[in-house]
């Protein structure tokens, strides 16, 4: 007899509600309209696939530094759900810009309890993604991951020129 997942109902639905999930680096950044467009990409986005909107998350957070509160705020809501839900995010990082994440995103959308939809790059994660799609996902993770590498390059850089 195959094991069968304890979610297995929940993965076998069809995904009808989602969260979004909009995030900012810092305060500063927030003067801008950067959480304004996001949301307003990723609200037309759920409306469009009829997804009911449970809560949306927009945060002030790094993806980088820290321990990333609001976004398992975000996660611990999310698994707290009793149907499948979409986490929906204007790009890949927006939502994370390393892999540390990554294991807890992919136990729940293995499981089928989630579905990752990126608006800008056009796809989505689902149970059963296939490995092209595993591929973007982690290719968009190495680019937002080298971003901040790049970052903080030219800011030693720039720290190094002043000193000397």
């Amino acid at each position: 007899m195959s094991k069968r997942n304890k979610y297995q109902n929940i993965a076998d639905e069809e995904c009808k509600q989602a969260v979004i999930f909009a995030r900012v680096s810092s305060e500063e950044q927030k003067k801008g309209a950067s959480i304004d467009a996001q949301l307003k990409t990723v609200i037309d986005y759920c409306n469009n696939h009829k997804f009911k909107i449970l809560d949306k998350f927009s945060i002030v957070e790094s993806s980088t530094r820290g321990g990333r509160l609001k976004f398992y705020e975000m996660l611990e809501f999310v698994k707290s759900q009793k149907h499948k839900t979409a986490i929906v995010v204007n790009c890949v990082d927006r939502l994370q810009r390393g892999y540390k994440e990554c294991v807890e995103l992919d136990d729940l959308r293995k499981q089928g309890r989630i579905e990752i939809h990126f608006y800008k790059e056009g796809f989505y994660l689902h149970r059963d993604s296939n490995s092209s799609d595993i591929l973007r996902w982690d290719m968009g993770i190495l680019s937002a991951k080298m971003y901040v590498g790049a970052l903080r390059d030219n800011v030693l850089r720039s720290q190094e020129y002043i000193m000397n």
